[in-house]
């Protein structure tokens, strides 16, 4: 973790999302300059996403083997938080323990662009998707005023990108499975 870089050093509101490796891939926050954290997989099959900033480390898991909602934990396997798809929207609900809660979504219909809001802070950060972006997909957009109000930013952010991550596997499934 002391190849990141703190969050709370971040000078600039716009980020990209580097994609390192083809096979298992791994995933950088960046600015340019310095690393702010990272997204990686645990094993081969995906099912475990490990995400890194230089605070802190996070696992994230699916609740069960047929469970949508996934588990945030933190190093000693505790559970400190809660991602939970709503059935029939595109709206994923972030419970944390600490009390924070907000909503990944979609604001316009035809958008590349994943925002999280709450309903304390309003709008937390956005992810846009790059069109044929393989080496650098994900832009992310945060606002710097909230960065201090907050906790863990960075796991918001992965956090957001591993869900846009997760859509688009389902979707290269089920266009691989109707074709």
């Amino acid at each position: 973790m002391e190849q990141f870089r703190s969050f709370d050093q971040l000078r600039t509101n716009e980020l990209t999302v580097t994609r390192n490796g083809f096979f298992r891939p791994c995933f950088e926050l960046t600015d340019g300059q310095f690393i702010y954290g990272n997204l990686s997989y645990a094993n081969l099959w995906k099912t475990t996403m490990i995400l890194e900033s230089a605070q802190k480390k996070w696992i994230i898991k699916r609740k069960g083997i047929l469970s949508r909602s996934l588990l945030v934990k933190d190093i000693n396997e505790m559970q400190i938080g809660i991602v939970t798809p709503e059935i029939l929207s595109r709206k994923v609900k972030l419970s944390m323990n600490d009390g924070f809660e907000a909503m990944y979504l979609n604001k316009k219909l035809f958008t590349r662009t994943f925002s999280l809001t709450s309903d304390q802070s309003g709008d937390i950060l956005d992810i846009k998707t790059t069109l044929w972006g393989f080496k650098k997909p994900f832009t992310i957009l945060v606002d710097l005023d909230k960065l201090n109000k907050i906790p863990n930013m960075p796991l918001l952010a992965l956090l957001g990108v591993n869900l846009i991550l997760i859509k688009q596997a389902q979707a290269a499934a089920a266009a691989g499975a109707g074709g």
